[in-house]
């Protein structure tokens, strides 16, 4: 009987546990989040231009090219227009990207520096409970 009822308090420690996720970690996972995402939008406006410079994708038309008269200037400024118009779009895209990869980096970073710092303290603490043990 007292073997059931520590395996039922274990389980009740190790379910507690569970749901209190520690700091580091719940950073960690928002670190990883970040990156995911910053990457995300670094890949997906890329490779959006470049199917717009190859061809195989229509560029959308910010700029309406004008029907009535065949001015060739300008229907050339429309078009000129539009294009640079979705790549200063896709530019922005990327930069944002690039900040929001960039804070996931230094997240990430940030959650091992803390924990490089938490274990040499505690090394140093066993340390100095060697020394006091030994005088």
């Amino acid at each position: 009987m007292s073997s059931r009822k520590l395996s039922h308090e274990t389980f009740n420690t190790r379910k507690k546990s569970s749901l209190n996720m520690k700091p580091e970690k719940a950073e960690k996972i928002f670190g990883y989040t970040l990156l995911v995402v910053g990457l995300v939008l670094i890949i997906l406006p890329v490779m959006l231009a470049l199917m717009v410079f190859l061809g195989g994708l229509a560029t959308p038309q910010l700029v309406p090219v004008p029907t009535g008269e065949h001015d060739g200037f300008a229907e050339a400024f429309a078009i000129f227009s539009n294009v640079c118009l979705i790549f200063f779009i896709f530019i922005i895209l990327v930069w944002a990207g690039s900040i929001i990869s960039t804070r996931g980096v230094t997240m990430i970073k940030d959650v091992k520096l803390k924990l490089v710092g938490k274990s040499l303290r505690e090394a140093a603490d066993a340390a100095e409970k060697l020394e006091e043990e030994e005088a």
